[in-house]
């Protein structure tokens, strides 16, 4: 017994330094991971690079994209970062070509991340488009990436007339005053404005000592409601002259004018005007149909012929006569003959 318990107070000294080395190694490795913190810390320095150049994000709006010569067009510029407001940040704006001002209304985003502009632009006798690029900075993040406004038109303010324009606003004028004068009422009214008052003035008891102004009181007194081209065509008169003999009748009260759609027609005073307008034709289709009275049965082409007209002219009066009904129409084998409906 002895010698067994020898033997086990032998063994203690060499588990104790099995314990040792195994306390040597863990402290070792614990020492080895230690020194690598360091290596830790310089990472999260890198992550905090890359978050420092991330972009600032600006939205641009405006209202419209053109701009009146001379005055100002705003503009909201919105700069975020990560979906939120930027506060602080300001803005760049080039134009291209380079003839617009800008003027800020804030020189830095406010807390909502709003830059208000207001850009300038000149333009003298045409329009002038420009391309805007927007840019964005602050201390904080990168730049923005440029937002580009495409095409904003520059439009020249409105010019008083000058010396061409004038001139071409009177041709016009005068054409729109032949265009006038081209209908019977028109010609009428321009001649009593224009030459009328060139004539002197009479007594009413001398009025019908004029032979011309005489001829043309007895033709409407038997032929009242005639119209200003009829009575001008069977006194064979010239413009003036029946304008001014015609006012004058008017204006001493011995006639009376009657507008009737394009007609003016003129009755004897104390002459009932009829209230039944009846059937309106324009001058060509009294032509026709006196031309058709003179020669019943007369056909289109002949009708052409002998008013120095075109056939197809004849044509569409016919067809608007025949359908008012003062014409009938009879075919004689290919051609077609036209006669006067008397009820008419």
């Amino acid at each position: 017994m002895i010698d067994i318990r020898m033997k086990r107070e032998s063994g203690r000294p060499y588990r104790l330094v099995t314990w040792l080395v195994i306390s040597l190694f863990v402290l070792s490795f614990l020492f080895v991971a230690m020194l690598s913190f360091p290596e830790a810390e310089a990472a999260h320095i890198f992550q905090r690079d890359v978050a420092a150049i991330d972009h600032l994000i600006i939205e641009v709006q405006t209202e419209t994209l053109n701009i009146e010569s001379g005055h100002e067009l705003p503009i909201i510029i919105t700069v975020t970062h990560g979906g939120l407001p930027v506060s602080g940040a300001s803005a760049r704006i080039s134009f291209s070509p380079d003839i617009c001002e800008v003027r800020f209304d804030n020189n830095t985003s406010d807390e909502n991340g709003w830059i208000i502009a207001y850009i300038t632009g000149t333009a003298e006798d045409e329009v002038i488009t420009v391309d805007v690029a927007v840019i964005a900075r602050s201390d904080d993040y990168s730049s923005s990436p440029p937002v580009y406004i495409k095409d904003i038109a520059i439009e020249p303010v409105a010019q008083i007339l000058d010396k061409d324009d004038i001139i071409y606003v009177g041709i016009g004028g005068l054409l729109a005053i032949a265009a006038l004068g081209a209908t019977e009422f028109g010609k009428y009214g321009l001649i009593k404005l224009i030459f009328v008052p060139l004539y002197s003035r009479v007594k009413k008891e001398n009025v019908l000592d004029h032979f011309v102004r005489g001829q043309i009181y007895g033709y409407i007194m038997s032929h009242p409601g005639e119209h200003y081209n009829g009575i001008k065509e069977a006194l064979k008169v010239n413009n003036g002259t029946l304008s001014h003999h015609l006012r004058t009748l008017e204006m001493q009260g011995y006639l009376k004018s009657h507008r009737d759609g394009t007609y003016k027609r003129f009755y004897p005073v104390g002459t009932k005007v009829p209230r039944s307008k009846g059937i309106q034709m324009s001058d060509l289709q009294i032509e026709i149909v006196d031309a058709i009275r003179q020669v019943p049965g007369i056909t289109q082409k002949e009708i052409a012929r002998r008013e120095s007209i075109t056939q197809q002219s004849v044509s569409y009066n016919l067809r608007i006569l025949v359908r008012l009904g003062v014409l009938q129409c009879a075919r004689d084998g290919v051609r077609k003959k036209y006669f006067i409906v008397e009820e008419s």
